[in-house]
């Protein structure tokens, strides 16, 4: 066991791949390679070629072979290609919406937030539940709230009543918190999360993922047998209205498209699958992971960008030719970018226009142990930040190469990072570790060591958080506390907390 409540054995078999099923290269059929269409003759032929261009260099200098970064990108290649998508794709597949539909429109951000230099963040809410959360989401207005996790229920809290102060803690509800903290969630409503298992019985099973529709019409939630629940919310709610059945492990993330069209989901069995939700259809699959999913992220500036061109005389447009299989990732056209992150450190960038071009890997640094529970990208979709196990934040920068621009460490006692989001400034970070929460100031010097880059926000010690959510306005963050299913112990406080910028 770690010291921060980490079961290593746990991990070795379970998060990291301990289990070899649908990865079995020697039985593997170039045609179920769904990751390109390039047969792994091809790679081993281009790495032979590539290691006998180096030899014959070295042999001319008269030095031991180099490292040479062709060599390198193909050997990663051959990696991915063995990493075997075991998924029965649809015939015909469903349309990749994001290519065809604009954007919603988002919500404008509070003002002051893209300019200020610091935000107020001030705990003011508790979530009172006695059950470990592993999943918020909420509406962009932030009219209603919802969480789920391993009690097996959808709850629906009424967050303008909520921050209103409509129901305040009691005395020993408050003896735990910090003394800013004196509002109660009110529960609107919530309803069972049954799932059909074999035989078609019906049983609860705990939320792993969540995502809900801009207008609440309706909800996605993730199951522990592999299916995707559609729940309706604003009519008939709680009625289920249909399962997605693609996955055979628990799903643990789950992204609706910006377009409001699509779906993207991320599960336990290293799969990651685009649905088309006007058909239930998948339309792609990405298969590059060898362990459990644990993030996806859509790059925010291109949609951004995109949403300003809808509403003017420019066309959507329709599908943009990708890159070719095997060849390097497209930085230079602009396109919408998926990042996906699992949990034996793997960080991917794929480019949604190109199903049969060749991921982008984001390396991990030497002596950095197996692990990535959560990843996010810059406001401005410029930079990505990765949390790792060993207390840092690995920095990359979109387009940039495959290391990261520098590292971000945390004092040695702050556990696994385990949660991250990006404010709206471009300056801070918030960053989630087994001791605190924590903002990041990004502008000050890493190896300056007269100043505190990092400040804690009191309320949460000692607990796994599973996730840190941040409105599209910044005026509220989330931060509940639960292991999603993994492992890591909960402090039982699920807080809100109310952000203010800072001129």
């Amino acid at each position: 066991m770690s010291e921060a409540g980490f079961n290593d054995d746990f991990l070795e078999k379970e998060l990291f791949g301990g289990d070899d099923d649908g990865l079995d290269s020697a039985s593997m059929d170039v045609d179920d390679m769904m990751l390109t269409g390039q047969s792994m003759a091809t790679v081993d032929t281009e790495l032979a070629s590539a290691t006998e261009d180096a030899d014959v260099a070295a042999t001319g200098n008269g030095n031991s072979a180099p490292e040479d970064d062709s060599r390198a990108r193909l050997e990663r290649s051959r990696e991915l290609l063995t990493a075997k998508l075991d998924i029965a794709m649809d015939d015909p597949p469903g349309e990749l919406t994001v290519l065809h539909h604009p954007p919603r429109a988002l919500v404008g951000l509070v003002d002051g937030a893209q300019r200020c230099s610091a935000f107020e963040v001030v705990p003011t809410i508790s979530l009172v539940n006695p059950w470990q959360i592993y999943s918020v989401t909420a509406t962009p207005n932030m009219r209603w709230l919802f969480t789920g996790g391993e009690d097996g229920y959808i709850k629906k809290w009424d967050f303008n009543s909520t921050v209103n102060g409509k129901q305040l803690l009691t005395l020993g509800q408050r003896h735990s918190l910090v003394d800013t903290i004196s509002k109660g969630g009110v529960t609107a409503s919530y309803w069972d999360h049954t799932d059909v298992v074999e035989g078609g019985v019906e049983m609860l099973s705990p939320v792993y993922s969540m995502a809900v529709h801009s207008q609440a019409l309706w909800l996605v939630s993730g199951m522990k047998s592999g299916h995707i629940g559609l729940w309706s919310v604003r009519h008939d709610e709680g009625r289920r209205i249909s399962l997605l059945c693609k996955h055979k492990k628990p799903v643990s993330v789950l992204r609706i498209s910006p377009d409001e069209y699509g779906l993207v989901s991320g599960s336990w069995d290293r799969a990651v699958l685009y649905w088309d939700l006007n058909t239930g259809r998948l339309a792609r699959g990405f298969a590059g992971h060898t362990s459990q999913i644990s993030s996806i992220e859509f790059q925010p500036s291109w949609f951004s960008e995109r949403n300003k061109a809808s509403q003017g005389s420019e066309p959507v447009g329709g599908e943009a030719s990708g890159g070719e299989a095997g060849k390097e990732f497209d930085f230079q056209t602009k396109g919408p970018v998926l990042m996906t992150t699992s949990i034996d450190g793997q960080c991917l960038l794929w480019d949604v226009r190109a199903p049969k071009a060749l991921p982008h890997p984001l390396d991990t640094p030497k002596k950095t142990p197996p692990w990535a529970t959560s990843a996010c990208w810059s406001h401005d979709g410029k930079k990505i930040y990765v949390g790792r196990r060993n207390n840092s934040i690995d920095e990359y920068e979109f387009g940039a190469g495959s290391l990261p621009v520098r590292t971000l460490r945390l004092p040695q006692n702050s556990g696994p990072v385990t949660a991250l989001a990006a404010m709206a400034n471009g300056r801070h970070l918030v960053c989630a570790s087994t001791d605190n929460v924590r903002v990041w100031d990004l502008e000050q010097p890493a190896e300056r060591r007269s100043t505190v880059p990092f400040q804690v926000i009191p309320g949460h010690h000692g607990g796994t958080i599973s996730s840190v959510f941040i409105d599209e306005s910044s005026r509220f963050m989330l931060t509940p506390s639960g292991n999603r299913g993994w492992e890591g112990t909960s402090n039982g406080h699920h807080l809100g907390y109310e952000l203010t910028p800072v001129a």
